[in-house]
């Protein structure tokens, strides 16, 4: 599929491809608000999918808040602080040979797997001091 970048799919794009972490569609929205974008939360959802489906972009479930959309468009491993909420990429390497250890396990066939960390992130150990 070509896909079409629209104006507005282009500025949600532009908006994670420059942000320093992860955002849910709400942040996204608020933002995109602030700058001026006339966009409703409907068509950010939409184009979020897309933008995923397409893998311009990455989502990350979050246990509170839905899915979050990362620029890290590799398959990689998140941390969240159960403090603050933030969540970080954590950069070691993907563990495809887990995928062969579950097949073998429940003898089915594995596509990919997601881990997600949880603990305090350093800022709020210190905070926490």
């Amino acid at each position: 599929m070509s896909l079409k970048l629209t104006k507005q799919r282009q500025e949600i794009l532009d908006l994670i491809r420059n942000s320093s972490g992860h955002m849910t569609a709400d942040q996204i929205h608020s933002v995109l608000k602030e700058q001026n974008v006339k966009i409703g939360i409907a068509t950010v959802y939409r184009n979020l999918n897309v933008l995923y489906e397409e893998h311009l972009i990455n989502r990350v479930r979050h246990p509170e808040l839905g899915y979050i959309y990362d620029k890290n468009i590799h398959d990689h491993y998140h941390f969240r602080c159960v403090e603050c909420d933030r969540i970080q990429d954590v950069s070691i390497e993907y563990q495809d040979r887990l995928h062969k250890v579950v097949e073998d396990e429940l003898n089915a066939k594995v596509f990919s797997h997601d881990i997600n960390f949880e603990g305090i992130c350093s800022e709020c150990l210190k905070k926490n001091k």
